[in-house]
């Protein structure tokens, strides 16, 4: 019987040798990406199909994940979160996804700020409210906090209000979708408009 490996699972594992560790002080950039409207596709098309699509979603997001040194957290079935120490590098990365993203309308939400890490995992407010924004997303769009948005300065890239994110007990917080930019790659990533 011959094995082989998933490139996409080896290189998960050994990224998962070597975790993101919140910083003590200051913030850390959180990415939840999935894909819009999986759950009916799923049960229309079945697991080959849906399996399919996962796999686009991986191939527009895991290249732009490296190239801006983001971190994969943890796999949330039709996507996944991820951590990255910049909001700017973060955006370039969830710029690039978006572009790659062919056949899959993908949803990307991020947010900057505090937390804490836990057995390889990154937890608290945060966090959830990266997750929550997410959620907001529709398909193909990136929206972002206005922490992400304000520390976006000099990327060239676009912002338009979106509906606040509202959180019982707490302040409603501002969210941006995001205009299409390109990124440059290196050390210092940068935005500009696109075509």
């Amino acid at each position: 019987m011959e094995a082989s490996i998933d490139p996409v699972a080896g290189i998960e594992w050994l990224a998962g040798l070597f975790p993101v560790r919140a910083p003590r002080r200051g913030s850390l950039t959180v990415m939840f990406t999935d894909i819009a409207g999986f759950t009916a596709y799923a049960a229309a098309r079945g697991d080959r199909a849906a399996a399919r699509l996962v796999h686009r979603h991986d191939a527009a997001v895991l290249p732009a994940l490296r190239r801006h040194s983001g971190r994969i957290m943890k796999r949330l079935g039709d996507g996944l979160m991820a951590a990255f120490a910049s909001p700017a590098a973060a955006l370039c990365a969830a710029l690039e996804m978006q572009r790659a993203a062919r056949g899959v309308r993908l949803r990307i939400g991020i947010h900057a700020g505090t937390a804490c890490s836990r057995a390889g995992d990154l937890i608290g407010h945060e966090v959830n409210v990266a997750a929550r924004i997410a959620e907001r997303a529709l398909g193909g769009e990136i929206l972002v906090s206005n922490a992400v948005r304000g520390a976006a300065d000099g990327l060239g890239a676009h912002f338009r209000p979106a509906r606040a994110l509202v959180i019982a007990g707490r302040e409603p917080r501002p969210l941006f979708r995001v205009e299409a930019a390109a990124c440059q790659r290196g050390p210092k990533a940068r935005c500009t408009e696109g075509p």
